[in-house]
């Protein structure tokens, strides 16, 4: 009788411990470390432009030096609004001619860089202020200096992220940060 009790305590442990090795973890614990979820401030990107600056573009005897960038939120909560500094230098133009210049964009994540920039660059309105020069600028000109313009912004990275991330999902604007959802 003692043998069978200790066999059948010995089958119900084996038991026991085998059942619970296969049961599932009810209250699973996520082990990747992807972020799905993450916040930039626009006031930390401003900081790391301006870091990049000034930031020169020639295309043949026309120069377009970006002297500084500043971003801010847009009323809808997609776009960001880009406003420039820049002097643009010209054969007609070598002192410079001093300008700003405004635009909208997205932002956009390259996974292999680890680069946030800005993307879909709507088109650049800019206003010379030195009126007086107007006149050696070529409406040809004009539309380089836009073309240039957006190629330079093109190229910024406004944040390089510590982590690899995942594609964007999607992200708001609000105020002074902006949130990513990741996938």
């Amino acid at each position: 009788m003692k043998k069978s009790v200790f066999y059948l305590l010995t089958i119900l442990e084996i038991f026991l411990f085998t059942g619970c090795m296969s049961i599932n973890n009810p209250f699973p614990i996520n082990q990747s470390s992807e972020v799905k979820v993450g916040y930039l401030s626009i006031k930390s990107i401003n900081m790391n432009l301006s870091q990049q600056m000034p930031n020169s573009k020639r295309v043949g005897r026309n120069e377009t030096n970006i002297v500084s960038i500043t971003l801010f939120p847009s009323k809808d909560s997609k776009h960001l609004v880009v406003e420039l500094e820049l002097i643009f230098k010209s054969f007609e133009i070598p002192e410079g001619l001093p300008a700003i210049a405004r635009t909208k964009a997205l932002l956009d994540y390259n996974s292999k860089s680890r680069e946030f920039k800005l993307s879909k660059i709507m088109p650049i309105e800019v206003r010379y202020l030195r009126e007086s020069l107007l006149e050696y600028i070529t409406p040809k000109q004009k539309k380089l200096i836009s073309r240039m313009l957006t190629q330079q912004l093109n190229s910024f990275a406004i944040h390089k992220s510590k982590k690899s991330l995942g594609t964007i999902k999607e992200y708001s604007i609000k105020d002074d940060t902006i949130k990513f959802i990741f996938n």
